[in-house]
């Protein structure tokens, strides 16, 4: 049987990565899980469908070259140990391990990278772990072309390393929007157009152009509402942009949420203004309850399936407050084309994005034909 590992730094549930895991195993593949943190709600996951679950945690800064030393040591000793045929590592700490592990085991090595000009924008792209990741590497996972044409054009990578392949999700594992829930946010925010954003208060998600989509609609006279869901260092920011603003009433900063599907259930417009993506989950998720969403062109995936106007809306990444908001303004009250829309997004979701669709890509790597 082939033994499959995902070695990843995971802590919390990652929903692409267990669905894809769950795929392998369904498929009649031994399927590893070794983390290099506690794994917590990830691993309770795996192990209650049956998968193997392991952690080993470095003690002290999780940083420096003795640091990833000592995993190299681990991940080698375990790949051994537990006769490891194939191995897909996920994220920049895991991936720089197994990118210098790959020469040290028999087992073919792929890693997934996630992002696309993560390491440019928070300046980390120079750094030797980052390079040699990228420059060691035989096979390169990403979720979205766009990623792929990056790494050939900015950190040129050649393309023959470079294998794209959607994130896919087995959709069965969200739980479905709450009736209940969602008529009680409704009623505990009136307004005539009810905003969500869910995403990290970080700087190049860009949490403060969703109060500024707000005020935009607030001028042109309509009766508008912001939830935000996440949390971040942008928090007291945000606080601070609330206040001066006069926002109180308007805007709310809710934090973290266990159930984030029936906010955005509850909303008439989901804006993601983020200039950080590869893949956005998020917008996959308002697909799946058919919430119409706003987003910024040439950013991540979206050009690659929201169709501005039929599936969702495109708008300038530099003018995204002005566009959204008259965006907003012009289809607001044609409720059957955002019902459209919805009905849209949430069929090319699927089609593109989920697990069954998609696993099949995988099947060259898994009989190391590439």
């Amino acid at each position: 049987m082939t033994k499959i590992l995902f070695y990843t730094p995971f802590n919390h549930r990652s929903r692409d990565t267990e669905s894809l895991m769950l795929a392998f195993n369904h498929q009649g593949f031994k399927v590893i899980s070794l983390t290099q943190q506690e794994g917590f709600l990830f691993s309770d996951f795996l192990t209650s469908h049956g998968i193997e679950t392991y952690s080993e945690i470095v003690s002290g800064q999780r940083s420096g070259w003795l640091y990833y030393f000592k995993h190299l040591l681990i991940f080698v000793r375990f790949c051994w140990k537990h006769d490891i045929d194939i191995v897909y590592s996920h994220l920049e700490p895991a991936n720089f391990v197994a990118s210098v592990g790959q020469f040290f085991v028999r087992a073919n090595i792929y890693i997934t990278r996630h992002h696309i000009d993560e390491g440019s924008l928070y300046k980390f792209d120079k750094s030797v772990s980052y390079r040699l990741t990228y420059h060691l590497a035989r096979k390169i996972i990403v979720v979205s072309r766009h990623a792929k044409q990056y790494m050939i054009e900015k950190e040129r990578i050649p393309a023959h390393k470079i294998v794209p392949i959607n994130l896919g999700y087995n959709f069965s594992l969200y739980a479905p929007p709450d009736i209940l829930e969602i008529d009680r946010i409704k009623h505990e925010y009136p307004c005539e157009v009810l905003l969500v954003a869910a995403l990290r208060l970080t700087e190049f998600k860009r949490p403060d152009v969703c109060i500024e989509t707000l005020k935009q609609l607030l001028k042109l006279g309509i009766n508008a509402k912001l939830l935000m869901l996440g949390s971040g260092e942008m928090k007291g920011t945000l606080q601070s942009m609330i206040d001066e603003n006069g926002l109180e009433g308007k805007a709310f900063l809710l934090g973290f949420v266990s159930n984030p599907l029936d906010y955005i259930s509850s909303a008439d417009f989901l804006i993601h203004p983020s200039i950080l993506e590869s893949s956005c989950v998020v917008v996959k998720e308002a697909g799946l309850v058919s919430t119409p969403v706003i987003v910024c062109s040439g950013i991540g995936d979206f050009d690659e399936y929201i169709e501005h106007g039929k599936n969702g809306f495109l708008v300038d990444q530099y003018k995204f407050a002005m566009e959204a908001a008259s965006v907003i303004r012009l289809n607001k009250d044609n409720r059957n084309l955002l019902t459209e829309m919805g009905e849209k997004l949430f069929n090319d979701v699927h089609r593109l994005f989920d697990i069954n669709n998609v696993v099949h890509a995988y099947e060259t790597l898994n009989r190391g034909l590439q």
